[in-house]
């Protein structure tokens, strides 16, 4: 019999990002982090390296308790989860389109527990795919005053090279080097070094063929 090798892990953390002031934040993946400050961390170098953000929370996934009208219909009992009473985040995931399909943070509410405040959910959206709670009290967030958001997120700004408008930057260059007569116009010309042919250097030079 095989001993079960323990989950060596760190806890999964949700990671919600804000793109803009005026934005919703929205849950956009997870990270493993062994404790709240490397969470968000780690949520800045996966999330927001080179997409804009302003604003970045996590909330570690057993904070968090979520479910679908599916998951409610099969499991009554999850809108009588027990739990600490006081403000609540509410997320909703509306759509399966394939471009919104993130779960977006809705607003808040007061309730007695998260099953309580999956319930109030579930009755304020009733057409929403999923529901999704957890207590202010978990929220582990960056600062929004100015000079934190600027050192967080102000170099991913910069980091244009990976966004779709910057893919031809490359074969621009190429262009604008062969128009200046500093690019071979022929692809099979020889290459050089200096006033000497590659294959003049002994290193470099392609061995003989013996007949």
């Amino acid at each position: 019999m095989t001993t079960p090798h323990p989950d060596t892990q760190w806890p999964r953390w949700e990671v919600f990002k804000q793109d803009a002031p005026n934005r919703p934040w929205q849950a956009v993946g997870s990270v493993h982090a062994g404790d709240p400050d490397h969470a968000l961390l780690t949520a800045r170098n996966v999330f927001a390296r080179r997409p804009s953000a302003v604003s970045l929370w996590t909330v570690r996934e057993s904070d968090i308790l979520t479910a679908t009208a599916e998951e409610v219909a099969a499991r009554p009992e999850v809108l009588e989860t027990p739990g600490e009473a006081g403000t609540y985040h509410l997320g909703l995931k509306r759509t399966h389109k394939r471009s919104m399909t993130f779960v977006d943070l809705v607003g808040t509410l007061e309730a007695s527990g998260p099953g309580d405040a999956l319930r109030q959910a579930r009755e304020a959206h009733p057409d929403a795919l999923t529901w999704l709670v957890f207590p202010e009290s978990v929220v582990v967030r960056t600062s929004d005053d100015p000079g934190t958001v600027e050192s967080w997120f102000a170099p991913a700004k910069d980091k244009t090279y990976k966004q779709q408008q910057y893919y031809g930057v490359i074969g621009r260059h190429v262009g604008e080097l062969k128009r200046e007569g500093k690019m071979p116009g022929r692809v099979n010309e020889e290459p050089h070094v200096g006033d000497h042919k590659v294959y003049d250097h002994p290193h470099d030079r392609a061995p003989k063929v013996q007949r």
